[in-house]
């Protein structure tokens, strides 16, 4: 999985060596990298300040990263992620809350700050593969591998 940092001149990937890195888009460089036994990457993101890293893993966890330090800042768990399956989470609305699908067809919604699992979203009957978040219409879509898109309403 790869995406840009917010100023776009860093690439950031995930990948299955269980290691996120940091690409400086003009050089081609690797400039940083977080290699941590946290299970093979699925997805990451980054927050709209470009400060934390939100990955995910086939461990059936999701970390928040601080960028400055390196460090994993919190745990977010409640979820199935595991080797068979890539599934995606997100900054939600004002990156206070983590959005992310699992392989029991739940959408799972957390407190960034707490960790804590505020909600389960059942729906989807395969693997919720992805959620995006949409602020603008303040709305969360997520697509399943039983071939169907929801859309939810979250304020």
């Amino acid at each position: 999985h790869a995406i840009f940092n917010p100023l776009g001149n860093l690439v950031i990937t995930g990948s299955k060596d269980c290691t996120i890195r940091f690409w400086d888009l003009l050089s081609g460089v690797c400039v940083k990298s977080f290699s941590q036994p946290i299970g093979e990457i699925s997805s990451i993101d980054v927050n709209k300040s470009g400060q934390n890293i939100l990955s995910s893993s086939k461990d059936s966890s999701n970390r928040l990263w601080d960028l400055r330090a390196g460090k994993c800042m919190q745990r977010f768990r409640g979820h199935q992620n595991t080797s068979r399956n890539f599934i995606r989470s997100v900054f939600g609305p004002m990156d206070a809350l983590v959005m992310g699908g699992s392989e029991d067809g739940r959408v799972c919604i957390w407190d960034t700050e707490s960790g804590d699992l505020l909600q389960r979203l059942g729906g989807h009957i395969g693997a919720v593969f992805q959620t995006k978040w949409n602020d603008a219409n303040s709305l969360l879509a997520s697509c399943s591998d039983d071939g169907t898109i929801k859309t939810w309403c979250y304020r």
